[in-house]
């Protein structure tokens, strides 16, 4: 059977990452959880545990904050059900790794280069048979468009990195204060 992929999208604390966890919970198989966020100050420290906390030791765990695609090997060896917290990270730990943004040619190269290994993953996922992937991202592009150029490239890759999984997405799911949806199902198609 061909391995599926799962978008569970919302804004911050809305629960996304709670259904997400639920929902590979409820499936059969061996759990792996991929956090992507790092614990740069006290804000994310205190993140971090409390998502750990509330996990507990049902799961085989990876810390990967760049460069999941290098990682897919080791991880989907040991796991069927894979839930990966959170694609907004990702964007955001490429953006540190990378060097600063001085202008439209940096951000352009720096989407570029999230998108291709976002891109490497999921032609690993889809090679592969009887996987379940669930990616959390955060929906950030609904509110009003950032004062500075940093958040708007942030914002725009962002955008652009959550795109590209849910369209490659067999489920995609949102969660809005605590309440999810699924949308693919509802997807509205355009032709011509």
């Amino acid at each position: 059977m061909k391995s599926q992929i799962i978008l569970c999208s919302g804004g911050a604390r809305s629960g996304k990452s709670e259904f997400a966890e639920r929902l590979a919970l409820s499936m059969e198989g061996r759990k792996a959880y991929v956090a992507t966020g790092q614990a740069f100050d006290e804000e994310m420290v205190d993140r971090i545990k409390k998502h750990q906390e509330r996990r507990g030791n049902i799961w085989t765990n990876f810390e990967i904050p760049l460069y999941l695609a290098e990682e897919w090997q080791h991880i989907s060896s040991v796991a069927d059900v894979i839930l990966i917290d959170c694609l907004t990270m990702f964007t955001t730990n490429h953006m540190m790794a990378h060097g600063s943004i001085q202008g439209q040619e940096d951000a352009n190269r720096l989407e570029d280069m999230v998108l291709s290994e976002l891109e490497a993953l999921l032609n690993l996922i889809k090679a592969s048979d009887d996987k379940i992937v669930i990616f959390v991202t955060n929906e950030i592009g609904l509110g009003i468009v950032p004062d500075n150029k940093l958040a708007r490239y942030f914002r725009d890759i962002a955008g652009r990195v959550n795109r590209t999984v849910a369209t490659e997405a067999d489920k995609l799911y949102l969660t809005i204060s605590g309440v999810t949806i699924e949308l693919k199902s509802q997807e509205v198609h355009i032709n011509g």
